[in-house]
């Protein structure tokens, strides 16, 4: 009697601690309840009154397959126990997880004659669980989106290529395992600058995301260009693990640009040469209303005479006279034509120069001045040995300059005319004509030094044309021309020929 009362107590005990835990419920072999505890009521919100006599049909949530629940009867039908996850639904329509655990309890022919259903709650871990089912899909959805839609690498902290997409390998012509375990050095194209490359990776490394655009070079050698934005992955240091570069490609944009540049460049290029032929009408001008009235006023005067002088031997004196006046006005008129025609056609054709060709059939045209002056000509040519430019040109600014060094020659010392290039950046030349003559006051003569019929030492060749004219033939082709000069020094013309194709 006392051991079946100590039995009586244990399973009393057990009883209360699995209703203390769990959700209990028990039904016959039909599956009518005709038992539930209170957590079962809890979290059903129905009372053990409603369920009472009903089966588990009144917190069917609809969510299982007709497939499912027969598996689970089967089961337990045939006296095993059955374990899983079921969705029930309780009174007020909300749906709840339990983890589920049936016993079929047996009769002597080992049938079952009821079921105990033990349930906890687990709709939380499957909120949970749904959630970050949910997270991991939009994760992927967001993943499958950026793959199709963008150029994506993934790198290690040191820069370590660890992932690239499809459209990586598309754009670099290079494969998935041609990129893995190299660094972006592999695509590097020499384009961006050491400081450029450095402050990249100093925002990256300090946990910043970097914005910019890449010209970067693929597998065949062609140039591509990528907007970019490279994001840096933090540990719990805050330090990046791993950079993720998202880039866009934009070198059809980027060449449209360059194309707008040229086209602005040529633009800007038409309204300069535009610029320069109404600087050179205004000259014109000037020199027609006071270089050309002069002659002309005094062909008037001797024609006048000639017409009332009645003395035939005068009159031949006077014709004479009126001839080196006629010639001296066509001189300064068609070297005035000429200048102005330089600037009337904007296609002039560039030759290919040899200097050294070009200077020595210039230099035979002075070969008795030279030897007359003692003068001393040097050449250094090897930095830019060729230029592209019109032939008539060249040769005309060269004997201008050279003329002119012999002719403004110091009375103290032989002259020494030196001729130099220069290859710059971006294929730049710069040709210099230095000499120790004369030299020009440019405190003075800054503004002039160029211009028509401008003359700073007294010589009776001295016309003024001949910076005008090289001036001129320099801007035809977008050089320029500049001076350094000091008076009893000498000075040195600085020519820069554009876009040279050495």
């Amino acid at each position: 009697m006392a051991l079946n009362l100590i039995v009586m107590e244990k399973i009393t005990d057990y009883k209360y601690a699995l209703d203390e835990s769990s959700i209990v419920a028990i039904t016959d072999q039909k599956g009518v309840i005709k038992y539930v505890n209170d957590n079962f009521c809890n979290i059903s919100k129905y009372s053990a009154e409603e369920l009472i006599g009903q089966d588990h049909r009144i917190i069917n949530s609809g969510y299982h397959s007709k497939e499912f629940i027969k598996e689970l009867w089967t089961t337990i039908a045939n006296g095993k126990v059955w374990k899983g996850e079921l969705k029930n639904k309780a009174k007020d329509g909300t749906a709840y997880w339990v983890d589920t655990t049936i016993v079929p309890f047996l009769n002597t022919d080992k049938k079952p004659y009821q079921y105990v259903a033990i349930r906890s709650d687990i709709t939380d871990r499957k909120k949970g669980e749904e959630d970050l089912k949910n997270t991991l899909k939009e994760i992927s959805d967001y993943k499958y989106a950026l793959d199709e839609s963008a150029i994506v690498a993934i790198t290690d902290q040191k820069g370590i290529i660890t992932h690239v997409n499809n459209n990586f390998c598309k754009i670099s012509k290079y494969s998935t395992k041609e990129l893995i375990g190299q660094d972006h050095r592999i695509i590097n194209s020499g384009h961006h600058s050491k400081e450029f490359i450095k402050e990249l990776w100093t925002t990256i490394a300090n946990g910043k995301v970097w914005k910019g655009e890449l010209k970067n070079k693929a597998k065949d050698g062609t140039d591509y260009w990528v907007d970019t934005t490279i994001v840096p992955f933090l540990n719990t240091d805050k330090k990046p693990y791993q950079y993720v570069a998202i880039r866009s490609d934009i070198t059809e944009r980027k060449k449209g640009e360059d194309l707008i540049k040229k086209s602005n460049q040529k633009a800007i290029e038409h309204a300069h040469i535009l610029e320069l032929k109404n600087a050179q009408l205004v000259d014109f001008c000037n020199i027609v209303s006071h270089n050309l009235r002069a002659p002309l006023i005094n062909i008037s005067m001797l024609v006048d005479y000639i017409e009332q002088c009645q003395d035939e031997i005068e009159r031949k004196e006077v014709l004479v006279k009126i001839k080196p006046v006629i010639n001296h006005l066509m001189e300064v008129f068609n070297e005035l034509v000429e200048s102005i025609q330089i600037k009337q056609d904007t296609e002039i054709k560039a030759d290919r120069i040899i200097l050294k060709d070009c200077l020595d059939k210039v230099l035979r045209g002075f070969e008795t001045q030279i030897k007359e002056y003692e003068a001393d000509i040097q050449l250094d040519l090897n930095n830019a040995p060729i230029i592209y430019f019109p032939q008539k040109y060249i040769e005309s600014i060269l004997t201008n300059l050279i003329s002119n060094s012999l002719k403004y020659k110091s009375p103290k010392r032989k002259p020494i005319i030196t001729i130099k290039t220069k290859k710059e950046v971006n294929n730049v030349v710069v040709l210099s004509v230095t000499d120790n003559g004369l030299g020009i006051d440019l405190v003075l003569h800054k503004d002039q030094i160029f211009k028509i019929r401008k003359t700073f030492h007294k010589h009776p060749d001295a016309k003024g044309f001949g910076l005008f004219m090289t001036k001129t033939q320099v801007e035809a082709m977008n050089g320029k021309i500049w001076a350094d000069s000091q008076p009893e020094k000498g000075s040195t013309f600085f020519i820069e020929f554009k876009n040279q194709n050495v």
